[in-house]
Order: C-alpha cells, then sequence, then structure tokens
C-alpha cells in the first residue's frame, strides 16, 4: 500500500492491468466472433491498452523513476508510429507469417503442429513463443563472443527514464528477430492462423504495460506475468539485476534462474551500465547505425561501470528450487488440463 495514492489510487494501482490483461483475450474472440478482422481486433485491444496507459501515467505517475526528457516528440513518433505498426505488427501479420507458412507447407513442417484445441493452440503458440524470445533475449544480454545482439538490443535499454512510449523503442532489426524467432517459427511448423493472432495480440498487450511508468504493483501476480514493478528491475542500471528476460510470462525466469524480485519503492536507476554516460538518446541516427558501426560502438559502449557499484542486493525469495517447482506446476498444469479437455 502506498498512503500517498489513497484507496482508490491503491486499488486502480493494484487491480487496473492485471484486469485488463485478464480481459483482453475473451475481448479480443468476442470482436472477431462478431465479424471483426483479426488484426483489427487486434487493433482495437492495444488501441485500449494505449488508453489505459497513458491515463494511468497521468493519474499514477511513478515519480521515483527519471521523467523523460525534453524534446523527445521524434524519437516517440519514429518508434511508436512507425516501427511498432508497420515493423512489429504489419510486418508479421502480413509477410513474415504468411511467407513461414508457405515455405512450411512447402517443406513440410506445417504437419508437425499437433491436431488439436483452439485453447491448446493458443496456450502452445503463447508459451513455446515465450519460451524461443526468452532464450533470444537471454542471449542478448549474456552472450560475449558476439556482441551484435546486444548492440542492437540497447537501443532499447539506452534510455535512462522508463514509460510507456520508451517500450516500443526498440531497433527495427531486433523488432524483425525476435518475430522470426517466435511467431514466425510457429507459422512455420503449422501452427494455426488464430491462435498466432491471438497469441501476438497478447503478447503486445504484456509489452506495453510492462513499460508502464506508473504506481503499479503486480504483487504475486509478478509470478506469472511480468507487470512493470517486474520488468523496470530488468532496466535496472545495476549488473547485479540483470535478469528478468521473459517477455510474456515470467515461467522461464523462475525455471532457469534468472528471476529478479522487485522492489516497489525502492527502485533502481534505469539505463545500462554497458553504456557509456553520454549515450545520445535523442539521437535517431546514431541509434540506427550504432549496432553495425565498431568505431561508434566503442565511443558509446564501455566495458566496465565507470562508478563504483554497490552491494549486491540480497533476494526476497532466494530458494530458487522452490520457484522451479512453481514454473513447472503452471507448464505441467496448464498443459495437462487443456490436452484433457481436447
Amino acid at each position: 500500500m502506498n498512503p500517498s495514492l489513497g484507496p482508490i489510487g491503491n486499488l486502480v494501482a493494484r487491480f487496473a492491468t492485471p484486469l485488463f490483461v485478464a480481459a483482453c483475450l475473451p475481448v479480443w474472440f468476442a470482436l472477431v466472433g462478431a465479424g471483426v478482422p483479426m488484426l483489427g481486433a487486434s487493433l482495437c485491444l492495444l488501441a485500449m491498452m494505449v488508453t489505459l496507459t497513458i491515463s494511468l501515467e497521468r493519474w499514477l505517475p511513478n515519480r521515483r523513476l527519471q521523467a523523460r526528457p525534453a524534446g523527445s516528440w521524434h524519437v516517440i513518433l519514429f518508434y511508436n508510429g512507425f516501427v511498432s505498426p508497420a515493423v512489429a505488427v504489419a510486418l508479421p501479420s502480413l509477410v513474415l507469417v504468411p511467407t513461414a507458412r508457405w515455405l512450411g507447407d512447402r517443406l513440410g513442417t506445417t504437419s508437425l503442429w499437433p491436431q488439436t484445441s483452439l485453447a491448446m493452440d493458443l496456450w502452445l503458440v503463447i508459451i513455446l513463443t515465450d519460451f524461443t524470445s526468452y532464450w533470444w533475449h537471454r542471449a542478448e544480454h549474456t552472450l560475449v563472443a558476439w556482441s551484435l545482439p546486444w548492440r542492437l538490443h540497447s537501443v532499447h535499454h539506452a534510455p535512462r527514464f522508463y514509460d510507456f512510449w520508451m517500450g516500443a523503442q526498440v531497433h527495427p532489426v531486433d523488432v524483425v528477430v525476435f518475430g522470426l524467432v517466435g511467431f514466425t517459427l510457429l507459422a512455420a511448423l503449422g501452427a494455426p492462423l488464430v491462435a498466432l493472432e491471438a497469441g501476438a495480440c497478447f503478447a503486445a498487450i504484456i509489452g506495453g504495460i510492462h513499460h508502464l511508468g506508473a504506481e503499479t504493483r503486480g504483487g504475486v501476480l509478478n509470478w506469472l506475468i511480468p507487470f512493470a514493478d517486474h520488468h523496470a528491475v530488468h532496466h535496472s542500471v545495476r549488473p547485479d539485476e540483470n535478469g528478468n528476460y521473459g517477455n510474456i510470462t515470467t515461467l522461464f525466469d523462475q525455471l532457469f534462474g534468472s528471476y529478479v524480485e522487485p522492489r516497489p519503492g525502492d527502485e533502481s536507476p534505469i539505463g545500462a551500465f554497458s553504456l557509456a554516460d553520454g549515450y545520445p538518446d535523442l539521437d535517431l541516427g546514431v541509434q540506427l547505425r550504432s549496432p553495425f558501426s565498431a568505431r561508434l560502438w566503442a565511443r558509446l559502449s564501455r566495458p566496465k561501470p565507470t562508478t563504483p557499484q554497490p552491494p549486491p542486493r540480497p533476494a526476497s525469495l532466494p530458494d530458487r528450487g522452490w520457484r522451479r517447482v512453481w514454473a513447472v506446476a503452471w507448464l505441467v498444469g496448464i498443459t495437462a488440463a487443456l490436452a484433457a479437455t481436447t
């Protein structure tokens, strides 16, 4: 509880985003059932999510986080007005997924997908995409021998502020790779189109909500879904808080030992310890070129923190064995329950 928010503010901070996440898939299927095209249903849900997140940031701003600098509207417009709709939404839906399905039909890989219920199809799409994107995301942060993945992904971690708009600040090539290792791969394996579209919408909703710069509290719900207080830890400038790579759920973070518990009210500064202090947050040209220019990258990066780092924080729940049991129980339990109803 945050006394400064009042009773209504605390209720909104606790339940607004979880309730929206719980409602988004039923609303999506209701819209599609009413005759709305699948892409149209996804865009409608995304518009609702944008309205909710902007409203929450205005009503319940997290003032402990650094504010967005002035003069950044061109960055917002580029990433949110072009990269997100064109590269993250339209390209997979209109090009990557149909091409992967065409290629899978000719290679015979589409027959690998099991014949099962829509509910199971959707669960498999979500959890398999979460699994592949978890490992790609983790590799971007941890690969030492090959720096290009981190160079691409560093564009997303460069901001020292945290709000809804910075969630879309992802290098276009990084967006394409995430699409290829997730929904595009599953399309080649024969995943039904309706499950792919619904799963992609759900993933986009989670991606928007967990970059929310408002006073929200996921609490124990973070043990399943990465809400904003959980994902803000992933954007911490502290090297010892490097973790929380899950994009749709937190199950694989818990299963593979990379879960870091959030500490509401004691958030660390936002940023990336391996980027130079003078990283040009507002220079789009530098951001787009830097992953591919060794000279530019050498100027923008640093191998070690330039200032003394505080000691690691003790984990609030250090028993990783308990977390692994929790993750396996969810993964096996949902799969078994859906298989029993098929």
